[in-house]
């Protein structure tokens, strides 16, 4: 199956426009969102920004914007304390899909749930389909990944479900990260969708989000 991809990200060394809103690392203002049978991360306000600590977990947070909005560039600041266990495994392959940061787009569309589907679908997705259903529905959660080793892809659509796609995003440096992002997109964003991983390599570290700033 090919898939067009929704986004084009590169880095690009340009000033912030008149409207950048920094978003707010306020815990309070963030969803948390589990997966079914998957221990959940640990989250706390830190001094420095939102601090997510794994521990042969995995979860998300969710951001969602008042209304559906268009960005065109996304700026990220992190910090990133251990690292992932991944031995001689490929980072992003079966029992190796950990990464210590994903940050999503998730873009307005036509899906929705219906009753039946409701019913059965896992909690992650309800959850989307709750967030999505006043913005007119979801499409799909556009992610960046920022790894310490690179996987062996630039683009992919997540084998697990055709509700995520994936594109390479950037590294941390010295457990720093340090991204800018211009992007291009059809689609409204109506929110932010941000997961870290260590169940499938039984790690341990902890990821400090310290500025999350759009325009």
């Amino acid at each position: 199956m090919i898939l067009r991809a929704y986004l084009l990200f590169y880095i690009v060394i340009i000033p912030h426009s008149a409207w950048a809103v920094d978003i707010s690392l306020d815990l309070a203002k963030w969803h948390k969102v589990k997966y079914a049978k998957i221990k959940a991360n640990t989250f706390r306000q830190a001094e420095n920004g939102l601090q997510v600590s794994v521990n042969n977990s995995s979860s998300a947070l969710v951001y969602k914007f008042d209304k559906p909005i268009s960005i065109k560039e996304v700026n990220i600041k992190a910090e990133l304390k251990g690292k992932i266990n991944y031995g001689q495994k490929i980072p992003g392959s079966k029992q190796a899909d950990d990464f210590p940061l994903r940050l999503g787009l998730i873009l307005k569309g036509k899906n929705k749930l219906n009753f039946f589907q409701k019913a059965i679908a896992p909690n992650w997705l309800t959850e989307l389909n709750e967030i999505s259903s006043s913005a007119g529905g979801l499409d799909k959660v556009y992610s960046l990944i920022f790894y310490t080793e690179k996987p062996n892809f630039e683009k992919r659509e997540h084998p697990l479900s055709s509700y995520f796609f994936e594109e390479i995003g950037g590294k941390f440096i010295n457990s720093k990260l340090r991204g800018k992002y211009s992007l291009l997109t059809k689609n409204k964003i109506i929110g932010l969708w941000l997961s870290s991983d260590g169940d499938d390599t039984h790690s341990s570290y902890d990821v400090i989000i310290e500025d999350i700033i759009i325009n």
